[in-house]
């Protein structure tokens, strides 16, 4: 009996090695049939290492392009900013000892920026106070206000410092731009105060936390004009101006305390779904009046927005899910998109008037009242 189990277990052995060999078979059989040249892996790594420069000089070459953008617009509406301001010159500099930020991209940033122990001019906003007293990128930033500048780490830190407590005065900068050195002088502008932060992410997308504005890679290489960017970033900074962050952090607390209360008397938590419901009041109006807002933001910068709206339509091709939305955070595109062209009549109106390019904000009971007052004296 064991000796017919034995013979039984080696058949079925042998049947599964048969059907694995079998399987075997099949896939070399899909194997590919022509012979390409061999590659060499000192090539791929040489491809490699100049797809990264490739990559990183992109990247570059966006931020310059989100600085330009976004210092037009925080310089012509800090007017508009409240007490959310600051004085800034339109240069960024770095050494090689702050390229931490870019990741693996480190010894390209060095070689590619030309960095050294000291702080060197990497990007110089157009128009900006930097740009218009003749400072260049490449310069290399030896001393600030008749104070040498320390070498390595200490280097950044010390010019920050020196430009953050310099407020708004002249400052007098010694540079060396290849065998000459130079000394150049600005005054710096006010602007609003937020900073402003590119996402490495391919994602479509932009958002405001009340002190800086995020943009992502992806949404910058979807807008195809410096009037869409500038459409884009004003929007985010009306979020922040008009305080909707704060507004819908009140709404969620106020949501997520009748959600508790609701909880005790029912013995059921609904505490989160009320807070995520509180989130949701007047949502979709935030994003309408950042929209509307921010067309006089980018208006005021002086970009020209009646074609900036095509941004929509583009969008909802990409999404057409979203043309006709009703329920959701964000309003539908369609909505969006006529909002902004309404909006931007408006504006054009008010440039041919020689009006001020304030947006329009409800009347308070009192103005309306003292309005219909005076229409009866006369």
């Amino acid at each position: 009996m064991e000796g017919g189990v034995d013979k039984s277990r080696r058949l079925s052995l042998v049947v599964k090695i048969f059907v694995f060999l079998s399987c075997l078979s099949v896939l070399f059989s899909c194997a590919p049939t022509t012979r390409p040249p061999a590659i060499q892996s000192e090539l791929v790594a040489r491809e490699a290492e100049k797809q990264r420069e490739l990559a990183f000089r992109e990247y570059i070459r966006q931020q310059k392009r989100l600085n330009a953008v976004s210092f037009a617009i925080f310089k012509s509406n800090a007017e508009l900013c409240g007490k959310k301001t600051d004085y800034r010159f339109g240069f960024t500099a770095l050494n090689r000892d702050f390229v931490s930020d870019f990741g693996d991209f480190k010894d390209i940033a060095i070689r590619v920026l030309c960095l050294d122990e000291y702080p060197t001019v990497i990007s110089v906003t157009p128009n900006s106070p930097a740009h218009l007293a003749g400072l260049k990128e490449g310069d290399v930033i030896i001393a600030i206000n008749g104070h040498d500048i320390p070498p390595d780490k200490e280097g950044i830190k010390f010019l920050e410092k020196s430009l953050k407590k310099n407020g708004s005065k002249e400052i007098s900068l010694f540079v060396k731009r290849h065998t000459k050195t130079l000394n150049i002088k600005m005054l710096p502008v006010k602007v609003c105060n937020y900073r402003i932060e590119l996402d490495r992410r391919e994602i479509i997308n932009a958002f405001a936390d009340g002190n800086k504005i995020i943009i992502t890679l992806g949404m910058l290489n979807f807008l195809r004009t410096d009037e869409e960017l500038a459409l884009v970033l004003s929007h985010e900074l009306a979020h922040n101006t008009m305080g909707h962050i704060t507004k819908k952090k009140a709404n969620t607390m106020i949501g997520a305390v009748v959600g508790a209360i609701l909880s005790q008397i029912s013995g059921v938590n609904v505490t989160d779904a009320f807070a995520e419901a509180g989130s949701q009041v007047f949502s979709q109006e935030f994003e309408m009046e950042a929209d509307y807002v921010g067309c006089y933001y980018a208006a005021r910068a002086g970009y020209d927005v009646s074609n900036a709206a095509n941004f929509w339509r583009r969008m909802a091709m990409l999404h057409p899910e979203v043309i006709g939305i009703k329920n959701g955070s964000h309003p539908s595109t369609a909505k969006r998109f006529v909002l902004i062209e309404k909006a931007s009549q408006e504006i054009q109106e008010k440039i041919k008037k020689g009006l001020p390019l304030i947006p329009e904000y409800k009347k308070t009971k009192e103005v309306q009242k003292a309005e219909t007052e005076m229409e009866d004296e006369i």
